[in-house]
């Protein structure tokens, strides 16, 4: 048997290779209500550390048959973002989905951090206990060997697994023995299903597997199903800070070894074999990042003979849980509570803490050791994560089991990707072929401009970021393509933008904008979990338990009051109000037929278009009546014709009546016509107006502060499902106080504290706190 010790801090200088970064997103609370609120915060990380690379980090939401409803980007800072989406209130499926990613793994959706987010449909009834029992209590029995296979001749180690067929592990004892019955092993897994054994199988012998419940007298009995291999590779914590990858055969032969850390190659080696045996590569834990060891074995040709994997360190290395000291705890109604929180080592961190009513789900199944270091490399991504970090059978089952194949010879070829702010960009998108038309036109124009020294001109492109109260202007040129941009131009939420078509002597060319805030193609569709992992089972839901009164509120006589709703007119019928105080009297008041606000109208807008062909577009009669100008009546057939072929953007309101009391009660069209010092000189132009999303706003969760106790007592109910969310509490050498009130039902909450130490130590806590 021979021996390697890789000096790891040597490695850095051998291999250099893209790496790819691994996502989390921690939101406030485990299920929302249709029409609710998602907060969160994305933590990136990359080689064990939060990722200062990335710049940008791309969420995108929607439902179940992948449709996307919402698409947004984060700006990170020192790899981490906050933020929060809408969930629409009509039309929302049972679960939504969140694809997150970065500009380097955009291309490859099987990469992408998926998040299933429950949603709490409203029923009548609670669901039946069976819906989230097992229901199928047949006993089932799976044994494999660790590292994938069998070799003939030397101690093989074998993980027996006992569960009932609807997946909860059960306690079982057992036997394993030969075809004639003169060599046994016993077995008993564990209240989780888990036991570990060694055998060393003969080829040229035939084996059963004997079991039954531990307190039951039936058994089972099936063959013990055994396929050899030639080699295979282990990999094993042995302490004292050692990693130990094992490879076994026992033919002559000649292979490679590979080895990784999460996406990240570590190592390729060759091993060679003269004679069957065993050698053994000594890694420093010390000098590794946290995540999943992988390992390939393969042989001359490139087929793969072995695999395995390893978690770097246990739970209680991968995270640390931070230390809760309560000063103030109230059981009443709105109460306040306060509590300091502090780490071991008063290492500083970067923390994110919701505190949930106690009656709402919350997210205890997953968690950011899991999901940062597990999930990107499973092929089931709703496995019950922190039960299998508690308990190191459950992690060598998913991890020999439930690794994905993944194309790391690709990911390897990755070119580097440098990731930079966002800055808006625009293209004149017209009928096809009809671009480049417009484009040799412009380009004679400024030909001429430039020969009577005018200089090139382009588009007037406005702008107005929230807050602003005026728009700003530039000038924008379009290149070939169409494309212009506006150098600088980042922003938080959204952005009004006005754009002017080049030239008046070319405003009435159809075009539209679209513009781009981003460094990668959009999304066409979400990339989800297989059908079969989209229910998400977050226990018994019932609208009546977890209800938080959207529509209606308790004041504090314990009297139920429906909300009052207001309702709004349309912004198109104030501007007709105002209109028709501004332009009618008398008989011209009062309601009509038809009523027109053309200036308000895109089409008119955009393009020219006479008053005639307006109103057969609008008014579809074959007359018009008796015509009225600024509430005069027009007589003369030649001043009717000229107001027909008059632009109809000269006219601010347009009413039709069928029956018209000033027109011997025949049909009537009142016009009223723009003074020439109210006509827009640039109306004509053809205008784009859009509002353009930018970055992901950083709105902040307002967390609820009763500062006197005659404001706790006559506030109405308070139905709050979160309690407390602050998505950026940093800890800096000693420990930090959080202070929170109670709802008015007070019966209890849950803390959920995930983050990132400065030095990438991961950071969870997770309790529930019973009134």
């Amino acid at each position: 048997m021979r021996n390697y010790l890789l000096i790891l801090l040597l490695l850095p200088f051998m291999l250099k290779s893209q790496t790819l970064s691994q996502i989390y997103v921690h939101t406030d609370r485990g299920a929302y209500f249709p029409g609710d609120t998602v907060w969160f915060k994305a933590y990136v990380m990359n080689e064990g550390l939060l990722d200062t690379e990335s710049q940008n980090l791309y969420l995108n939401i929607g439902n179940a048959d992948g449709v996307i409803q919402q698409r947004s980007v984060l700006l990170l800072k020192n790899g981490m973002a906050a933020g929060h989406l809408v969930i629409t209130k009509e039309g929302s499926a049972t679960n939504l989905f969140l694809n997150a990613y970065t500009k380097a793994m955009a291309s490859y959706p099987e990469l992408y951090y998926i998040k299933a987010i429950p949603l709490i449909q409203e029923r009548t009834t609670a669901p039946l206990i069976a819906d989230i029992l097992f229901q199928d209590n047949e006993l089932q029995l799976e044994t494999y060997p660790i590292g994938g296979s069998y070799i003939a001749g030397v101690e093989n180690e074998l993980l027996v697994k006992s569960y009932f067929k609807g997946g909860k592990g059960v306690s079982t004892k057992g036997r394993i023995t030969d075809s004639e019955g003169t060599f046994s092993i016993s077995f008993q897994t564990d209240s989780s299903g888990y036991a570990q054994i060694k055998l060393n199988p003969d080829p040229q012998t035939s084996y059963k597997v004997f079991w039954t419940l531990a307190d039951a007298a039936h058994e089972t009995m099936s063959a013990l199903d055994i396929n050899y291999a030639s080699s295979k590779v282990l990999v094993q914590d042995i302490g004292s800070d050692s990693i130990r990858i094992t490879v076994q055969s026992n033919i002559t032969a000649n292979y490679e070894l590979e080895a990784r850390i999460n996406y990240r190659k570590l190592f390729s080696s060759p091993i060679d074999f003269s004679v069957s045996g065993q050698k053994n590569i000594y890694l420093k834990k010390s000098d590794l990042e946290q995540g999943v060891l992988q390992v390939f074995l393969r042989d001359n040709t490139g087929k793969l003979s072995g695999r395995s994997a390893y978690l770097l360190g246990s739970p209680s290395e991968l995270s640390l849980t931070p230390e809760l000291t309560f000063t103030q705890n109230s059981n009443e109604e709105k109460g306040k509570n306060v509590f300091s929180v502090s780490l071991p080592g008063e290492e500083a961190a970067y923390l994110s803490i919701a505190i949930t009513d106690i009656q709402m789900p919350v997210d205890s199944s997953d968690n950011i050791v899991g999901d940062l270091y597990l999930k990107p490399f499973l092929s089931k991504k709703n496995n019950d994560l922190k039960h299998y970090l508690e308990n190191s059978n459950k992690l060598k089952d998913i991890l020999q089991n439930d690794l994905k194949p993944i194309d790391f010879t690709e990911l390897d070829q990755l070119s580097i990707v440098k990731d930079s702010l966002l800055y808006l960009s625009g293209k004149i998108q017209m009928r096809k072929n009809e671009w480049s038309k417009f484009y040799s036109r412009y380009q004679k124009l400024i030909s001429n401009d430039k020969k009577s020294k005018i200089g090139q001109r382009g588009a007037s492109f406005g702008y107005k970021k929230q807050g602003d109260k005026q728009m700003t202007y530039t000038e924008v040129i379009p290149d070939s393509n169409g494309w212009f941009s506006i150098p600088g131009l980042t922003f938080y939420d959204s952005l009004e933008t006005r754009f002017s078509q080049i030239y008046r002597d070319l405003k009435f060319d159809e075009y539209k904008i679209s513009y781009q805030f981003s460094n990668i193609p959009p999304l066409e569709k979400l990339h989800l979990l297989a059908k079969e992992e989209q229910g998400i089972n977050i226990g018994v839901i019932n609208s009546q338990r977890y209800y938080y009164g959207p529509d209606y509120y308790i004041d504090n006589k314990g009297m139920r009051h429906i909300r009052e709703v207001p309702i709004f007119r349309s912004k198109q019928q104030k501007r007709l109000d105002a209109l028709e105080e501004k332009y009618t009297s008398g008989f011209f008041k009062g309601k009509a037929e038809f009523v027109f606000a053309p200036l308000n109208e895109e089409k008119v807008i955009k393009r020219s278009m006479s008053l005639r062909q307006y109103l057969e577009e609008k008014i579809r009669r074959p007359s018009y009546g008796a015509i009225f100008l600024n509430g005069w009546e027009v007589v003369d057939s030649k001043r009717i014709h000229d107001l027909l072929e008059t632009d109809v953007s000269q006219f601010a309101y347009i009413k039709h009546f069928e029956m018209f009391a000033w027109a011997q009660f025949r049909s009537a069209t009142c016009l009223y016509q723009l003074a020439p010092s109210e006509i827009d000189k640039d109306f004509g132009k053809r205008i784009d107006e859009q509002t353009v999303a930018g970055y992901l706003g950083g709105v902040k969760f307002q967390n609820k502060v009763y500062n006197q106790t005659l404001e706790r007592l006559v506030s109405d109910y308070d139905y709050r499902p979160t309690l407390y969310w602050n998505p950026d509490f940093e800890i800096q050498q000693q420990k930090q106080s959080v202070t929170f009130y109670n709802n008015s039902r007070a019966k209890g909450y849950w803390i959920t504290i995930q983050g990132v130490t400065q030095s990438g130590k991961l950071v969870f806590y997770q309790k529930k706190y019973f009134k």
